[in-house]
């Protein structure tokens, strides 16, 4: 007659104390950065992951509305208006609200009086050019904070300043 023998790995648990605090798992914001400037996507992109976002990166609306198209999950539309293809960023954000009604939506331009127009759309902000990326962190880091509770943290003229790179 054969016998096994059994091993057991005990594994000890040190109780945490009530008192500890635990972290909070936040989850990882989805921002689709829709760039024609390969470098500001870059440095943008970058700055934005740091932050703690995930980044999704295209360089026109085109490529944006495939992105969406796939079914991917995005909490906010950071879009240049000044874009090439078809659609600009204004049509692009028309396109995605057609869809998507209150997804946040921060436009950039270094074209002001285009930015003047799109500051009383609900749920969304412009970042005139040029901007810091700290500066473009703050903004969607706002925009995020607004739609969250529901108040106008930029302002009445909804513009997050610029600042210089």
């Amino acid at each position: 007659m054969t016998q096994k023998s059994s091993k057991r790995k005990t594994v000890s648990r040190k109780a945490v104390p009530e008192d500890v605090e635990k972290p909070i798992v936040r989850q990882q914001t989805c921002v689709l950065l829709v760039e024609d400037e390969a470098l500001i996507a870059e440095i943008i992109g970058e700055a934005l992951s740091e932050s703690g976002h995930a980044v999704h990166a295209v360089a026109n609306a085109q490529e944006a509305i495939a992105h969406l198209a796939n079914g991917a999950r995005v909490d906010l539309l950071f879009t240049d208006i000044n874009l090439p293809g078809e659609l600009d960023g204004i049509g692009l954000a028309q396109h995605v609200r057609a869809a998507n009604p209150q997804l946040p939506i921060l436009f950039a331009s270094g074209r002001w009086w285009r930015l003047e127009e799109l500051q009383t759309l609900p749920n969304a902000a412009t970042l005139r050019k040029p901007y810091s990326p700290a500066r473009a962190c703050e903004a969607v880091e706002l925009l995020l904070a607004e739609q969250s509770s529901g108040t106008d943290d930029l302002g009445p003229e909804r513009e997050a300043p610029a600042l210089a790179l």
